[in-house]
């Protein structure tokens, strides 16, 4: 199948070869890997939360780098642990008009903290117990405790118009977005396309392009076939086994970034042979990480070291490195052990929903093997992997991508008892994570993760394998565009020659 979808390319390549640009140049055709079949802001998928960013803006935004920046808020400030006030920018508009004032922020993070509101990222905002508005472009929001995360977390709530949507109702409202944000609504096809076009009196100035398509092109090689034939100017996730047929091309550009996703292997250690960590470690040995970071990404992100988050992380821990490539040491580990013939073991993994996810799989599945663990790899279907995710019953090990978004909190959680996906615990760890999410002092919350980070290191709940690379294609005619390590698409500033 690789190898069809390989020969695919290439005659795209030869077909495409001198093909004009399928649209104006103030139009810009964007390629997304992934798409879902709403655009509304309770949504929980990343793609959601990047389309609603076209229409609408948050109070703080992050950039494509994962760092905080001033978006509706110009600056705020903790007026008292469990208080922060907010100053909004003034002068920015709605779509329809309307000024935005502090009416809109306080109705839209009401309306997240409900406790009636089904909200996605309603955990983002945890601990949020009430707003107070100050005048039309000051807000208070009030927390239960200390909320270091509280920032971060904002980046993530869509600020929406308090008027528009009392007059036509929530559902309506997240049907046709109506923001303050660098596009407007045109169409929304799901599962097809997304149509918009600019918002020419935008706060922060009028996109780059008259004209947005975001279009749904999940399978790989139609992706590269669509950018060589001129019918898209910027694609999401190529391929590896496809860079060389955009890499070779004079008129297209490869752009890479390693993003905030940590791809590793968890175990189930409630169970033999998982629950003693001898053997954890030893199929840590067993793995060549660094052969597979350049035969299966192209050498683009990195190996972990030795840790949940990646270097652009906050929390991570200079001090750990990943554990070298030693099937010796393996199998003497294993023996030691009591295991020193082979046992069976399974992975179970997503396919398409992480970059060369199956692959991967397949390659770790063969150097345990080698090492004496007869391992498979189960690809899971979507459904069935929610399922199995809910009741914590994914098999001895699976396959996963956790995301940071610039803090070690968001990926951290998934291993503690609150956050209800773990198959490992330990008591030390969970009271630091539940006290760095509890103090504003960045010190003592980085000396938190970075023990816990050491805790993961010792104990090994999962062999941690990549910060994955989000690796984009576009036309040479595009500026102003960088992939973002949150996977949103930041288009404000892109242009076309």
């Amino acid at each position: 199948m690789r190898r069809f979808l390989a020969s695919f390319v290439v005659a795209a390549l030869a077909v495409g070869a001198g093909a004009p640009g399928a649209h104006a140049k103030d139009s810009l055709v964007v390629g997304a890997s992934l798409f879902t079949d709403s655009i509304a802001p309770t949504g929980g998928a990343y793609i959601t939360l990047s389309l609603c960013y076209q229409t609408w803006d948050p109070l703080i935004a992050r950039d494509s780098d994962d760092k905080l920046i001033p978006a509706l808020a110009e600056k705020w400030e903790a007026i008292s642990p469990t208080q922060w006030r907010f100053h909004l920018r003034k002068g920015v508009k709605f779509h329809d008009g309307t000024p935005f004032t502090a009416a809109d922020a306080k109705f839209t993070i009401d309306y997240v903290i409900d406790p009636k509101t089904v909200y996605a990222r309603k955990t983002r905002i945890a601990g949020v117990v009430g707003t107070e508005v100050v005048d039309d472009y000051t807000i208070d929001i009030k927390t239960a405790k200390p909320a270091p995360l509280l920032l971060r977390g904002l980046a993530d709530i869509p600020i929406e118009s308090k008027a528009h949507t009392e007059k036509v109702g929530f559902a309506e409202a997240h049907k046709k977005p109506m923001g303050t944000g660098p596009f407007k609504f045109v169409e929304w096809v799901a599962g097809d396309h997304y149509d918009l076009i600019a918002n020419e009196a935008y706060w922060d100035g009028a996109p780059a392009v008259k004209k947005l398509r975001i279009r749904a092109i999940p399978e790989g090689a139609t992706r590269v076939a669509s950018l060589v034939a001129g019918e898209t100017d910027i694609i999401e996730e190529i391929p590896v086994d496809l860079l060389p047929s955009v890499e070779k091309r004079k008129n297209l550009k490869v752009d890479a970034v390693e993003s905030s996703v940590s791809l590793v292997q968890t175990f189930d250690t409630r169970k033999p042979p998982f629950n003693d960590v001898r053997v954890r470690i030893a199929l840590d040995y067993a793995i060549d990480k660094q052969t597979l970071l350049k035969q299966m990404l192209g050498g683009y992100g990195s190996v972990l070291d030795g840790q949940l988050v990646t270097k652009s992380t906050f929390g991570y821990n200079p001090n750990i490195k990943s554990r070298p490539y030693d099937p010796a040491k393996a199998k003497a580990l294993l023996a030691e052990a009591g295991y020193p013939k082979d046992f069976q073991n399974k992975i179970n993994t997503l396919s398409g929903r992480y970059l060369s996810d199956v692959d991967i799989a397949n390659a770790v599945a063969g150097m345990m093997t080698e090492a004496g663990v007869k391992t498979s790899v189960n690809v899971v279907e979507g459904g069935v992997w929610s399922q199995l995710d809910r009741s914590r019953d994914q098999g001895p090990m699976y396959q996963v991508g956790w995301f940071s978004v610039g803090d070690a909190d968001f990926n951290t959680v998934w291993y503690t008892e609150v956050g209800k996906r773990n198959y490992w615990s330990n008591a030390e760890f969970d009271k630091l994570w539940a006290e760095a999410r509890s103090t504003l002092d960045e010190a003592a919350r980085l000396k938190a993760y970075n023990r816990m980070m050491e805790i993961m290191h010792e104990e090994m709940p999962s062999i941690f394998l990549f910060g994955l690379p989000r690796i984009s294609g576009r036309s040479d005619k595009v500026s102003g565009w960088k992939p973002s390590r949150d996977s949103l698409l930041r288009l404000s500033k892109v242009s076309v020659k």
